[in-house]
């Protein structure tokens, strides 16, 4: 549980760090948002990282910010970022958001249509107080970024 609690601190300074809006204006508030294609609840295959082709993605939430259109914010199941040994010790993002085109990019095939939720309150409302942004990039590019800021904020540069 603590190394989970570790991942999502990782992500989410890199969220507000790298994507955050100017902190001179209030946060803009989100709006639901209905989308055709993608509804919470969701679970989809994606293009995974070698290592992690069992991993999914479930559809968390579907809204719109002013600025960046569509966000999807998802959880990211069954994946292995590795420590400075080289095992897995994480098997999951609990809340990552995404733009739209982004999540379109990654997606292969929806697996399931409903599916119960996974609580994930604290790491949206850590995104919501830092103002932060979506991740552009694909969702397995997204997490080779979280692996190697992982394994910075562990030490393994300075193991080396």
């Amino acid at each position: 549980m603590r190394h989970h609690l570790y991942a999502a601190s990782i992500f989410l300074a890199i969220v507000a760090t790298s994507l955050a809006q100017d902190r001179q204006r209030p946060c803009p508030t989100p709006q639901a948002s209905k989308d055709d294609k993608y509804v919470a609840g969701q679970i989809w295959s994606y293009k995974t990282r070698p290592e992690e082709s069992a991993s999914t993605i479930t559809i968390l939430r579907v809204e719109s910010l002013e600025k960046l259109g569509t966000v999807v914010h998802v959880r990211i199941n069954d994946v292995h970022l590795k420590n400075c040994q080289g095992t897995s010790e994480l098997n999951m993002i609990a809340h990552a958001p995404f733009a739209r085109d982004a999540i379109d990019r990654s997606v292969s095939r929806r697996l399931k249509s409903e599916s119960e939720l996974p609580n994930f309150k604290e790491g949206y409302e850590a995104w919501r107080s830092a103002c932060g942004g979506a991740y552009t990039i694909s969702i397995a590019e997204m997490l080779d970024v979280v692996e190697k800021t992982y394994q910075t904020g562990s030490g393994c540069a300075t193991q080396k």
